[in-house]
């Protein structure tokens, strides 16, 4: 079979234990890109908690309490436990957060790669998680959180949004631009590799 179906001149992947490749692809560059927004993410955490003058282990010992139970952000000095398991919480959320992020822009709303699109996505992707975050799942299951500096809160998503865009851009596994059809029909994506 060819590389090209002729109905839409769209590479076809092949299919491996039932998940294309691109998919996998895809999934693969999301979860990149979500940890790299995440590391994003907590630098400008810590430097905001610094410049606030406070701990800057607070935050992953208040992420940690959501296992742990609130006395794992008890102490605003160094805990290694909590540290590690919010930490490590931290960044397997920001993964996933990637791989939706990822399955979004490229899957479901198709947006294209030119003109820092996937950045401008990220940074409202960050507000909303912000948003859902901050107001329906965190009162719910873990308050501490709550306490974080709300504006602190709201950059640090904004900045793992839009980390998260332009890592996803430099790892995406293709480019998507839209070509409109002389006949008008409606515009499908057109796939290039890099």
């Amino acid at each position: 079979m060819s590389a090209f179906n002729n109905t839409n001149q769209i590479p076809q992947a092949e299919s491996v234990s039932g998940l294309s490749l691109p998919a996998r692809r895809i999934e693969v560059a999301g979860a990149i890109a979500g940890i790299i927004g995440g590391a994003a993410m907590a630098i400008v955490g810590a430097v905001l908690a610094f410049a606030m003058n406070t701990s800057i282990w607070l935050t992953p010992e208040r992420i940690a309490a959501f296992v742990l139970g609130p006395g794992a952000a008890a102490t605003p000095e160094f805990d290694a436990v909590p540290v590690l398991v919010g930490t490590l919480i931290h960044f397997i959320l920001s993964a996933i957060f990637g791989i939706i992020f990822a399955l979004l822009v490229s899957r479901g709303l198709r947006v294209t790669t030119e003109y820092g699109a996937p950045v401008v996505a990220g940074l409202v992707y960050g507000g909303l998680i912000w948003l859902v975050a901050y107001f329906i799942i965190l009162p719910i299951l873990n308050p501490l959180l709550l306490e974080v500096y709300a504006p602190s809160f709201i950059m640090q998503n904004l900045v793992y949004g839009t980390v998260l865009g332009l890592a996803y851009m430099l790892v995406r596994p293709e480019t998507y631009t839209y070509v409109v059809h002389p006949l008008g029909t409606p515009a499908t994506p057109s796939r290039s590799a890099r």
